[in-house]
């Protein structure tokens, strides 16, 4: 990315500026932040990739509690006070968006999912139920849209429909197979989702853009599934869009099939190799540039 002194210099000037404000609302021996990330690690790794955000929700709410008690108590009891806070809920503040620096990947439950999700290629034979399903899809309604159109849908696959597809996809391949074979690459999953994009006629928006909104909306599924503490696997292929595939989802003619989440739990295998990955984040300024 390119880089002007000008910028840069005025950059760090605002930067070392604010650096006093900065530094009074960070713990000095960082601890707090410290104790978070570890109990935040803790829970993924447990599986409860989900469920720990709302613990941590309901210990800061005991917390404001106590010193919401504490603000009408004598000050002779202040010190008492600010030690029942301290055991509520040893949480961290939050991320601090108008310093940068502040900004916690680990701690934030949003950045936490999406910095820490993986493609997941082997899943386990668990699954979510529908009913589970539907409040997940339920979510991605805030994905980005433009006029509201709502152009996706999702189709369920379990059990003999799975076979179903395997036959579909032995067809659009022309693949001929011995009697009793059968097309093992549904199979790698108790549970698919097919997404569809839907685009609609509208004049101010594009197909494009409405395919754009469609795989937004996948992504924002594989987010939130992982979050939940499911494994996932977006899967298309050359034979996604092909006549014997395109008949078995029943898609329309203006309509795109974009791929499978195959969707499972995280095997334990998972677990311990993410729990000892040392893969760094890309460097975000090989995304950036300017005018």
């Amino acid at each position: 990315m390119s880089k002007h002194k000008d910028s840069s210099d005025h950059r760090s000037s605002k930067k070392h500026s604010g650096s006093k404000k900065s530094d009074k609302k960070r713990p000095k021996d960082g601890s707090a932040c410290e104790v978070t990330k570890g109990r935040v690690r803790a829970h993924f790794l447990d599986g409860e990739t989900g469920p720990w955000a709302k613990r941590l929700a309901d210990q800061a709410s005991a917390a404001d509690d106590v010193v919401a008690t504490s603000a009408s108590a004598p000050k002779a009891d202040s010190a008492n006070a600010a030690a029942e806070v301290a055991a509520a809920s040893p949480r961290h503040q939050g991320p601090d968006y108008t310093v940068p620096s502040s900004i916690d990947i680990v701690a934030d439950p949003v950045l936490h999912a999406m910095s820490t999700r993986r493609s997941i290629s082997k899943v386990d034979g668990e699954t979510p139920n529908d009913s589970d399903l539907r409040e997940i899809i339920r979510s991605l309604s805030s994905v980005a849209d433009h006029k509201g159109l709502r152009p996706w849908r999702f189709i369920i696959l379990r059990g003999e429909d799975r076979h179903r597809l395997g036959v579909a996809l032995d067809e659009a391949a022309a693949v001929t197979r011995k009697p009793g074979e059968r097309n093992e690459k549904p199979l790698r999953a108790e549970l698919l989702l097919a997404l569809v994009s839907s685009p609609s006629e509208n004049p101010k928006v594009p197909e494009w853009e409405q395919h754009a909104t469609a795989a937004g909306a996948g992504h924002l599924l594989e987010l939130a599934l992982w979050q939940a503490g499911w494994g996932v696997m977006w899967r298309s292929g050359t034979m996604t869009n092909e006549p014997a595939v395109r008949r078995l989802h029943r898609l329309s003619p203006g309509e795109l099939l974009m791929g499978w989440f195959y969707i499972g739990a995280v095997p334990e295998r998972y677990r311990e190799r993410m729990a000892h990955s040392t893969r760094p984040l890309p460097d975000p300024d090989q995304f950036l540039e300017t005018l």
